[in-house]
């Protein structure tokens, strides 16, 4: 039963990749799929594979570079291991959920300590916020002047808009942790004692000490990110690389088709709105709405290549992280280090998290 909701979450990504093999075959015809397979340069699957790869590579940088502040010896090895593992869980939890708790897990199992390991990784999550926002606005800025138009046409506008909204409201709400942390608790515990009349969430006082908790520990982190500009400055530079190396996976496939028309500018931006829209649809890797978008933002650019091109973008952003993932966890298993269910890793977390309060308590 504790391994179901794991099991549960890859069998639907299965599932998904199957329904869009069977969709990609029956309205795309196999011959059609057959012939754009053969028309794409073999060297640019080689291409997307590395830009993968870098993607990895530089958020392990940006999580290492976080540790090295408070932990000089820590293994970058480790770094590259973690990253792994939490590209695996973002993938098959909804609203990637599960990668930060495992992660944090795995760590702690290298002999990271705690303390370093919840810094590093919350520093993280707060850097790729709001690089993932500039970049968006940079997007959106330069996209609604060139390509406002089509989108307008398309009816994708409202999406667009949408999407950044949602992006910029998280960003607002760190930083009322980083500058307003009280005022954000009261505020939280205005809106729980709203849902609470409303009979939306029951104990209120449970989701009070919960939030802010979280609270407490993101204002830490801005205190620790403060201290250490060099390191912010280090993580920033690889998380603006490591997202143009994602976003710029959809314009190797449209080079190795041998298009032509469409810029890089067009095709990042519009691969930029593609991530805004889906990375809050509530299901494993935004299954559906990555989709769906992809085939509503880039349908008329590759034309018809464009169910070929959304199937190696997916297995290349998705279905490969899950196959490298699944294979490292397993491997960690045959050595001793076994994979817990998200249950189980945040009942883990927790309980580390009392012993280092208990530690500290009996130091003072």
């Amino acid at each position: 039963m504790k391994k179901l909701g794991k099991k549960l979450n890859l069998i639907v990504c299965g599932i998904a990749f199957i329904i869009m093999i069977v969709y990609l075959f029956v309205f795309d015809k196999p011959e059609k799929v057959f012939n754009a397979m053969r028309a794409i340069n073999p060297w640019f699957i080689v291409l997307g594979v590395m830009f993968m790869v870098g993607y990895w590579l530089c958020e392990a940088l940006t999580v290492h570079s976080m540790l090295k502040p408070m932990q000089k010896d820590v293994k970058f090895y480790y770094s590259w291991l973690d990253t792994i593992i939490g590209q695996y869980f973002n993938c098959i939890t909804p609203f990637a959920s599960g990668g930060q708790p495992m992660q944090t897990y795995y760590f702690v199992k290298f002999g990271v300590p705690l303390g370093n390991t919840l810094t590093a990784l919350l520093s993280r999550f707060i850097v790729y916020q709001f690089v993932l926002t500039l970049y968006s606005v940079f997007t959106l800025v330069i996209g609604i002047g060139q390509f406002g138009d089509d989108l307008m046409s398309k009816g994708l506008m409202p999406f667009v808009i949408i999407g950044f909204i949602i992006n910029t409201l998280v960003i607002i709400f760190l930083l009322g942790i980083a500058i307003w942390r009280k005022g954000t608790v009261k505020f939280l515990n205005a809106v729980i004692s709203l849902l609470a009349k409303m009979r939306i969430v029951k104990n209120p006082m449970k989701h009070r000490v919960y939030f802010t908790r979280e609270v407490e520990k993101f204002h830490t982190n801005f205190m620790f990110l403060k201290n250490n500009i060099p390191a912010i400055i280090k993580s920033c530079i690889f998380t603006f690389i490591q997202l143009s190396l994602f976003l710029s996976i959809t314009y190797v496939l449209y080079a190795g088709f041998g298009l032509e028309g469409s810029g890089l500018l067009q095709i990042l931006s519009y691969q930029a709105f593609v991530l805004m829209i889906s990375s809050f649809i509530p299901l494993p890797g935004a299954m559906g709405a990555a989709e769906l978008g992809f085939a509503g933002f880039f349908g008329d650019i590759f034309g018809e290549f464009t169910g070929t091109a959304m199937m190696l973008w997916r297995i290349f952003t998705f279905y490969l992280p899950i196959i490298v993932g699944m294979t490292f966890t397993l491997t960690l298993k045959s050595k001793g280090i076994d994979e817990p269910t998200k249950l189980e890793a945040g009942e883990h977390i927790y309980n580390a998290e009392q012993d280092m309060i208990n530690n500290n308590n009996k130091e003072e």
